[in-house]
């Protein structure tokens, strides 16, 4: 199993997954901290940090992407997943339900997308029909909707084809793919990402080779046309995708891992998680400093800098077992334990 890692958890989970699995197109940091050139290969499955760090997201090959999760969640008792219900790639027969400024809402069946402006040909009505492919997953605990885009693609993670056309002529992409044994499918046009640069021509062609299997398949598919009476439907299941959210418990198992290959400061992934500032003040003491591996998560200090501060206000989420993300208002902090513990106070009234 070939796994493409990215985000803040990098490092520990490239420790993780390459018990069982082999980590490919690694980023030149963890190629250095690891001390291994990791071959650029096509993977079966990519995991990447959410955009608010609090967990990853996975997608890829369906058997690939259940044994990625079941790693996952033996991280610590607090790490938990949950199956994506639209996926990257996964193709709908959308109806229309609102329009925005930027954008629409879509209908896609039992959930709801958001279709950009800029990703759709035609401007789009409420009550249109629109065939549309999922680009943007979100994890369920996000407030934001997955992003559709009306152009379909297959991805391979070298590379990419696009659904409606030939490759551009002289471009860099026909000559990659005039060399590879394999044929790009009529119709489609294919893309090629940075990390193709270091794959030998049997890594390209296994990937060309892969995504035009997927691509005849959706072409299949697609076959029928958009039929508004049948919308709203899913027309292709895309690929399996999960999300993992890592708690208190999970992020300091992430930080011994993440230890035994490079220094790591106690709280290393519960500090980059809670916020964003601190990624580049927590990767500034780990490069000036030798951190103590069994010294205490430095609370005050970070709480001191980054909050949370006494009069600082903290929304209270309430997490449901469907992984929804529920804020049930706000609280203003009354005090700060150096040792760790924080108080809110939420006032509230009855309603009327």
């Amino acid at each position: 199993m070939n796994v493409r890692v990215r985000g803040i958890y990098a490092t520990a989970l490239t420790d993780v997954l390459g018990e069982t699995g082999r980590v490919v197109q690694a980023s030149p940091p963890i190629r250095e901290r690891f001390d291994d050139a990791f071959p650029a290969a096509p993977a079966d499955a990519t995991v990447e940090t959410t955009g608010d760090r609090q967990g990853v997201g996975v997608a890829g090959d369906p058997g690939a992407v259940s044994s990625v999760v079941d790693r996952l969640r033996a991280v610590g008792v607090d790490a938990l997943s949950w199956a994506d219900p639209t996926p990257r790639g996964a193709v709908y027969d959308a109806v229309v339900d609102e329009t925005l400024g930027s954008g629409a809402l879509v209908d896609l069946g039992e959930r709801r997308a958001f279709l950009p402006y800029g990703n759709v040909e035609a401007r789009v009505e409420t009550g249109d029909a629109v065939r549309v492919q999922i680009r943007e997953p979100k994890p369920p605990w996000s407030d934001d909707r997955p992003v559709a885009d009306e152009t379909v693609e297959v991805g391979g993670g070298l590379g990419t084809l696009v659904r409606g056309g030939a490759s551009n002529p002289g471009g860099t992409d026909v000559d990659m793919a005039d060399v590879l044994p394999t044929d790009v499918p009529d119709g489609w046009r294919a893309v090629w990402h940075r990390p193709a640069d270091d794959a030998d021509l049997d890594a390209l062609d296994a990937a060309l080779s892969a995504m035009a299997e997927r691509a005849g398949a959706l072409d299949d598919a697609l076959a029928d046309p958009l039929d508004h009476d049948a919308a709203p439907r899913q027309v292709w299941d895309g690929e399996a995708g999960a999300w993992a959210w890592f708690g208190r418990e999970s992020r300091f198992a992430l930080d011994e891992r993440r230890g035994r290959t490079v220094p790591t400061m106690p709280g290393h992934h519960r500090i980059k998680a809670a916020d964003e500032r601190a990624s580049a003040a927590v990767d500034f003491a780990e490069a000036v400093c030798e951190p103590a591996s069994d010294g205490a998560f430095p609370f005050e200090v970070v709480s001191r800098q980054f909050g949370p501060r006494e009069g600082d206000a903290l929304a209270i989420g309430h997490g449901k077992p469907d992984g929804r993300l529920i804020v049930l208002g706000r609280g203003e902090v009354t005090d700060v334990d150096p040792e760790g513990t924080v108080t809110v106070r939420r006032e509230m009234t009855p309603g009327g």
